[in-house]
């Protein structure tokens, strides 16, 4: 793998080592990690099309929904529907409720399995859009390294480590979990290959003291 570190002055580029048996160990360990959250999503298209009363769009949501979820234990929640216009266009919202295995999962899963990354969108959504300004999961998959080992640094500030609304936090084992991601940080090696550096600021150039060669 490859990992490029950014600063204000110099650019760091690493190979990256890991060990694949002791990831597919914690692979196997995040499974009893999971917990129900709830998720949000959008819909736009022929889910809206006339009529687009609310008896219709429930419905239609309902079908959508039964028919398109990954998980059996996704739940709907029906009084969560809602669709509203916006640039001529009429959108769908709704949340449900899911059992979530940890973003860490999704991490090692990407990388042990050579799992395609368009199965996460979700995940680096934010991430993509702060970097190309906009939501295209083609540039991820282009730089697909980086994005997953930023991630995983990135994941020492997820709530998932410290406290999660949809967590009870007396059943949830957050020091367990924890535990895992400093093992899996351990299986990284970072190997410094080259470092770019430039400045932060151009020096001026006095033109006067130039000297012109004859």
């Amino acid at each position: 793998m490859k990992f490029i570190e950014k600063c204000e002055t110099s650019e760091k580029f690493y190979s990256v080592d890991y060990s694949k048996q002791k990831l597919e160990e914690i692979l196997e360990k995040l499974k009893d990690y999971s917990y129900t959250t709830i998720g949000h999503c959008q819909l736009v298209g022929d889910i809206t099309k006339w009529p687009a009363t609310d008896k219709n769009i429930k419905k239609r949501t309902t079908s959508f929904f039964n028919t398109t979820k990954k998980s059996t234990s996704a739940k709907l929640l029906p009084e969560t529907i809602s669709h509203y216009t916006e640039n001529n266009s009429i959108y769908v919202t709704y949340d449900y409720l899911y059992n979530k295995l940890p973003d860490l999962y999704a991490y090692i899963d990407l990388i042990v399995n050579d799992t395609d990354i368009f199965n996460y969108t979700e995940l680096f959504e934010k991430a993509v859009e702060e970097k190309t300004g906009s939501y295209n999961m083609f540039y991820a998959a282009a730089h697909q390294d980086q994005f997953i080992l930023e991630g995983i640094l990135n994941y020492i500030d997820s709530p998932e480590l410290t406290n999660h609304n949809s967590i009870n936090e007396e059943e949830y084992d957050y020091k367990g979990l924890n535990k895992l991601y400093k093992e899996m940080l351990e299986c990284f090696t970072f190997n410094l290959i080259a470092t770019k550096e430039y400045l932060k600021e151009p020096i001026p150039v006095n033109g006067l003291s130039l000297k012109l060669r004859k």
